[in-house]
């Protein structure tokens, strides 16, 4: 309940007068064409709605199917804030019903934006909100993430980052959360620009039980114009497929309707 509470504080105070300022940072070099913003440029900061959902092939034939509700917004010179509900269900001998999944906020900040780059680091705090020991990491954990953004000279961009998961405090006859991921991000310049693409392999080590494992993502998109809460509105399918005896998963998919700039 404590922890409940320190949500909602934290959302209200997010969305008070003081803090919800204009759709986009203005400092951000493309805002001056925010029309073109669909989500893929790390270092755009935009106000945004998004509701996913993923299904996961897990181990053994089982698997889960979460819903997710992510708000994005500016908090201005480069900050902002994203909030993240999630509702899983996951295939378990007894019990399959679905249950509020671990909740997290995350802040980041743009830095040294250039036309030619920039710098963009993050911090997430995921609370052990899951309402059954199968529906969450049983633990809470900190995501810190630092991405390096290249916008090269054909108007594609690459995104290298690095991303690192610890268990900060939670049950302790679970195992700790201590897992280290390199990703690497790129988004090709599509000839049309309603359409985006982006592709996403990461190699990923678990220092707990020193596990090692890889992933492909591959997200395809389409801009649908303006939405009718503002904005423009995207629809996306990202499919993804993890190898390695390690791998917490067989492959998932996620279908996310997107809400950006209103």
């Amino acid at each position: 309940m404590k922890t409940a509470g320190a949500l909602t504080c934290l959302c209200l105070a997010a969305l008070s007068p003081h803090q919800v300022l204009a759709g986009e940072d203005p400092a951000h070099p493309g805002t001056e064409h925010r029309t073109d913003d669909n989500g893929t440029d790390p270092t755009r900061v935009s106000r945004t709605v998004q509701l996913k959902f993923e299904h996961l092939a897990l181990r053994d034939g089982f698997g889960s199917n979460t819903l997710k509700l992510w708000y994005s917004q500016p908090l201005g010179e480069g900050y902002s804030a994203i909030f993240k509900l999630p509702v899983t269900q996951v295939e378990v001998p007894g019990n399959k019903g679905a249950g509020l999944g671990d909740v997290s906020v995350q802040v980041g900040k743009v830095f040294g934006l250039t036309r030619e780059g920039g710098h963009v680091v993050q911090g997430e705090m995921i609370f052990e909100t899951a309402t059954r020991p199968e529906l969450g990491a049983n633990q809470n954990v900190f995501k810190a993430t630092y991405v390096r953004a290249i916008f090269l000279q054909d108007g594609s961009i690459l995104a290298p980052s690095i991303v690192h998961n610890v268990g900060v405090w939670g049950q302790d006859d679970r195992p700790r959360v201590n897992l280290s991921t390199l990703d690497v991000y790129y988004v090709p310049k599509m000839v049309d620009p309603r359409n985006l693409v982006t592709f996403d392999p990461n190699v990923n080590y678990n220092w707990q039980n020193d596990n090692r494992f890889a992933s492909l993502a591959v997200t395809l998109g389409r801009n649908l114009g303006k939405s009718p809460f503002g904005g423009n509105h995207f629809v996306l399918v990202k499919p993804a497929i993890l190898v390695g005896g390690d791998r917490p998963n067989r492959w998932g998919v996620e279908l996310t309707y997107r809400v950006i700039g209103f």
